[in-house]
């Protein structure tokens, strides 16, 4: 039995450890946010903070599971350490687990935390479906669609979650609709380093589409939209009068970590530092905007 866990759970990490830091920046930086707007004892905030980790693991499950299950040659290619192409399962057992978690989960999130909540976890299980499955919306644009949209509609079902404990935690859907925009405007950095093995696998991104030109002259654009947003929301706490020093500080900490990152996006010379840029630099930056964000607005 023993034996059997272990495996199980070494099966688990594989699969969604490769999306574990976007998802944990969409549901802890999702927690961080109300708890900087309305800080309260540890005791408090102990149950929102397990439910945050829980339901941040089942959507992370939910989208790798389908991902891995209906396109495993892309993995034999590109992430061979994958349960898949590792021989941990084959094609049918990822395809029960695949089953049993669109299944269980919605009726979890049911059950816990009512009808809002699913139709949100429904809503992001279909858009999965579409993008990944059938009939794979995915021109170039798709996967900057799919991310940032995903991000939007995981917050509010995060917000559901922590609005049924009670704690005045309901957040409006203006920051998060602020946070979907610079992602769609600069997840294509996630492109850059992995161009090889998009060709291989047959998948159409932005970056495969341009000549060597057109990626300097992309690399330039999304660096000036970094800077620009970054830029132009540290003009909000003019126009609102916040002048705390948590407000500065985040200001200052957003605006910094921007520019250091549009800095890598645009002098970048090898695949490593791209990789390095997305994994590393991007969601330290996303994160301290969202936090700037929540205590100016």
């Amino acid at each position: 039995m023993s034996l059997h866990i272990q495996r199980e759970f070494e099966i688990t990490v594989r699969l969604i450890q490769s999306n574990l830091m976007g998802f944990s920046f969409i549901f802890i930086g999702a927690l961080l946010l109300r708890v900087v707007r309305s800080p309260m004892l540890l005791a408090q905030s102990a149950a929102p903070t397990i439910d945050t980790v829980i339901i941040g693991l089942l959507c992370n499950y939910v989208f790798d599971i389908a991902n891995q299950a209906s396109s495993p040659e892309e993995d034999y290619l590109n992430k061979p350490s994958r349960p898949i192409p590792a021989g941990l399962i084959s094609i049918g057992q990822a395809k029960v687990r695949w089953v049993l978690a669109w299944t269980l989960g919605p009726l979890y999130i049911y059950y816990c935390f009512g009808i809002w909540a699913t139709l949100h976890l429904l809503h992001f299980q279909a858009l999965t479906f579409a993008c990944y499955v059938w009939p794979r919306w995915y021109p170039w644009f798709m996967r900057n669609y799919f991310a940032s949209f995903s991000y939007l509609i995981l917050t509010r079902l995060l917000n559901q979650v922590l609005e049924s404990h009670g704690l005045g935690w309901d957040i409006g859907v203006f920051i998060d609709l602020i946070v979907t925009i610079w992602f769609f405007g600069s997840m294509q950095i996630q492109e850059f380093y992995d161009i090889d093995g998009d060709r291989k696998s047959g998948r159409t991104t932005l970056p495969m589409l341009l000549s060597d030109r057109g990626l300097t002259m992309l690399r330039a654009g999304t660096s000036t939209f970094i800077v620009a947003s970054s830029s132009g929301l540290s003009l909000i706490p003019f126009y609102t009068k916040t002048y705390g020093v948590l407000a500065v500080s985040l200001c200052a900490l957003q605006q910094i970590l921007s520019c250091v990152l549009a800095y890598r996006i645009l002098l970048s010379n090898s695949v490593r530092m791209d990789r390095a840029t997305y994994h590393v630099y991007y969601y330290p930056t996303a994160l301290s905007l969202l936090l700037f964000l929540g205590v100016i607005i």
